[in-house]
């Protein structure tokens, strides 16, 4: 195990080009070598992302099947993620997989195929796995929960000090203290160092016409970062490392819709506001989110005013859906066995067409494309009662037809 503290070797350019995800760098490289060659805190990274990939994935018993049953020594990766501190708070949970990896491993069979005379060595490893399955899912729970968060604090760590993580080839004529700019590549790259950080803005001229900019605060707590993505997209990233509170735009081309996204870190947990908009600029949708629990969402119609909006309401939701220009259309209620019970039913005057929740139904569904949609049917005591029609025309109104029709009986579908 020769050359225990090497680096991944790179360049400012090609570092912050990977921005926001700064430790793919990392993970590329050692992929490309032998781990074992590189130092410490860095092979923790390389078996931290073997760990989270199968188990955020498939869960626990995936990670055994594709890399602890192949390892020489499986006993070694806790020690070898510890040597990292930023994967602190998923050691344990990483500790305990293993100990239960130990408890079962003597009967993994060594000949992997299935279709073979080995069935029964299988049956024999599922059966010694058995008990501890309810525990392997709250491992793989609780790990999904918080492994987002953990690769943020890496990324983190990595912007903080850039140096730990990789041998960072000099740009000539940087000296390091003070402010300074640095044009590369002909003049297309600018960076702009203080103390000998790109602090930024950082530009990236693309062919094409297309521009990219990466920058940070002055204390490395905030990443600013617009970027090309797929085919004709933009994305634009923020990231304020101590609270791990970030967001995102993506804007696309032609009829690609682009999308608002505030979450906690860059990953699943939604925080804040999640929207869409149409290519016209116009929003189709809107969600708001604290730390993961949606506190209400909307949808719109073509011309802007609101179409459904979702909240929630005791064990279930609230829904109330309007005609286009704004008035009420429908209001129900999602009761906890799964019926919908609807309070209100109006028709575009906001004349009650079910009084007392018996009478007709009308709901809009709204506009998809150049097809206006709806349902119609009875209510009985606020429950849908009969067969209900879903309706289709034209905005003209014209090419009126019936698409689908379903049987209810006080309110569940038959």
């Amino acid at each position: 195990m020769a050359h225990t503290n090497h680096l991944p070797s790179i360049d400012w350019l090609a570092l912050l080009r990977r921005a926001p995800y700064f430790s793919a760098t990392i993970v590329d490289s050692l992929c490309d070598a032998d781990p074992s060659a590189f130092a410490p805190h860095l092979r923790a990274v390389y078996c931290f992302d073997l760990f989270d990939a199968q188990v955020s994935n498939g869960g626990v018993d995936q990670y055994f099947d594709n890399v602890a049953a192949h390892l020489d020594d499986a006993n070694a990766v806790p020690g070898l993620i510890a040597a990292n501190p930023v994967y602190a708070p998923a050691l344990p949970l990483i500790e305990e997989a293993h100990a239960i990896w130990n408890a079962v491993a003597d009967a993994y069979p060594e000949d992997e195929d299935e279709d073979e005379e080995d069935e029964d060595a299988w049956d024999a490893y599922q059966d010694r796995l058995a008990p501890h399955e309810d525990r392997l899912q709250a491992i793989a729970t609780e790990f999904f929960a918080l492994h987002h968060a953990i690769r943020q604090r890496l990324e983190q760590d990595i912007v903080r000090d850039p140096h730990r993580y990789f041998a960072i080839a000099p740009v000539p004529g940087l000296r390091g203290s003070g402010v300074e700019h640095i044009a590369l590549a002909g003049g297309a790259h600018r960076l702009r160092f203080e103390d000998g950080f790109p602090i930024g803005p950082n530009t990236f001229e693309n062919e094409g016409g297309g521009c990219d900019v990466v920058w940070f605060s002055r204390d490395r707590t905030l990443l600013h970062c617009e970027t090309a993505g797929w085919a004709q997209q933009r994305n634009r990233h923020w990231i304020h490392y101590p609270s791990q509170s970030s967001g995102s735009w993506t804007s696309g081309s032609g009829e690609d819709a682009t999308v608002r996204h505030d979450r906690l870190a860059l990953g699943l947990g939604h925080h804040g506001l999640h929207e869409t908009f149409g290519p016209n600029g116009q929003r189709e949708s809107a969600a708001l989110h604290w730390h993961g629990k949606e506190l209400c969402s909307e949808h719109f119609h073509p011309d802007g005013s609101p179409l459904l909006r979702i909240e929630p309401h005791g064990s279930g939701q609230r829904w109330l859906r309007y005609w286009p220009g704004g008035a009420l259309n429908t209001e129900s209620l999602q009761e906890r066995d799964g019926r919908d019970r609807y309070l209100r039913c109006l028709d575009e005057n906001g004349t009650d067409l079910a009084p007392g929740g018996t009478g007709r139904l009308r709901e809009v569904l709204g506009q998809l494309g150049e097809i206006v949609q709806w349902r119609e049917g009875e209510l009985v005591n606020g429950f849908l009662h009969g067969p209900v029609r879903r309706m289709a025309c034209r905005p003209d109104g014209s090419g009126e037809r019936e698409t689908e029709r379903t049987f209810y009986k006080s309110g569940k579908a038959q």
